[in-house]
């Protein structure tokens, strides 16, 4: 997945240009589609939080399987709700289908480096490794949106202040949501505080993640690899560094060919080619969700049945 401020601006970004199709038209819809644009992902953090630890699963079904349904298991949570609450959750809906849309293009871009540099034979960087070169792809591409699109780094925008925003009234919205679309597409009746649990946890994490300082960073990682007796740090793949630069080692601007681990497919796009064509096609996609008559057949023909990955997850396949 692209990480958090990729998700953000991109956001942004679709929020600037389809403001036809989507009328943010008070902070609460705003800040939900914003935080809908981070999709799933505050699920994986919840892991810090024991008693509701066992529901980050929820967010690799999410993640991983049965996205058509997903998608219109959740407009119909959102039909279901008050009047009051429906334009919250529309807005929350159009952010969730936008994380889903980034995902799916852009994904195999960072699944093919980090395929590429952990089949490379390169000593201990071997396959086991590719989820932490995964974030480390994501970070450096993060960074490079962040400066893009602000002329600054981290230790002018910080991440966990300028995202993750929602008030407990809009949270709890979400929470029903995510309680009907669990228990609808994957049969998990899921605590119905989890997504708002979730959100916490995430935001915790994030200011623990914030380091201004290489000291700083590198001794916190030094530390996790001491005790996990692991060559690479999981913080120092996530936390992000103060790095003003407009490009990244990552983007692809050379456009060398790549190939898609789960397909085959060569392509020679670059971040900002699969950025852009995600974004030319977010405001049809943010249209549909919202469509009165998106039901389990336009959700299938919306998706292709493709997850967050890229790749093929038909509704009717068993859970993994």
């Amino acid at each position: 997945m692209p990480a958090i401020l990729t998700h953000d601006f991109f956001a942004r970004d679709v929020a600037d240009r389809a403001k036809a199709e989507l009328p943010l038209a008070t902070l609460d819809e705003r800040e939900a589609f914003l935080l809908g644009s981070q999709g799933p992902d505050p699920l994986f953090y919840i892991t810090i939080y024991p008693l509701m630890a066992k529901w980050a699963k929820v967010g690799n079904l999410m993640h991983d399987e049965r996205p058509a349904r997903l998608l219109a298991a959740m407009r119909e949570a959102v039909d279901r709700l008050s009047k009051r609450e429906k334009d919250v959750g529309a807005a929350y809906l159009a952010g969730f289908s936008c994380h889903w849309l980034l995902d799916l293009t852009v994904h195999p871009f960072v699944n093919a480096w980090a395929y590429d540099l952990t089949h490379a034979g390169v000593p201990e960087l071997g396959p086991e490794y590719d989820g932490k070169v995964h974030m480390e792809v994501e970070r450096d591409l993060d960074e490079t949106v962040l400066y893009r699109k602000t002329a600054k780094t981290i230790a002018e925008y910080r991440p966990f202040a300028n995202t993750l925003r929602a008030s407990r009234e809009v949270l709890a919205i979400i929470d029903k949501i995510y309680f009907y679309a669990a228990l609808w597409t994957y049969d998990r009746p899921i605590d119905p505080t989890t997504f708002s649990v979730s959100v916490g946890c995430y935001r915790t994490i994030m200011r623990l993640l914030y380091a201004t300082r290489d000291p700083h960073r590198n001794a916190v990682a030094a530390l996790e690899r001491a005790i996990t007796g692991s060559p690479y740090s999981t913080y120092g793949a996530l936390s992000h560094r103060v790095r003003a630069s407009a490009s990244s080692e990552f983007d692809n601007a050379e456009h060398r060919a790549w190939t898609n681990p789960a397909t085959g497919a060569v392509s020679r796009d670059s971040f900002e080619d699969l950025y852009e064509r995600a974004l030319d096609r977010a405001p049809a996609v943010a249209s549909a969700v919202l469509s009165r008559d998106f039901d389990n057949d336009a959700a299938r023909a919306l998706t292709g049945n493709l997850n967050f990955e890229g790749a093929p997850a038909p509704s009717d396949a068993p859970l993994a």
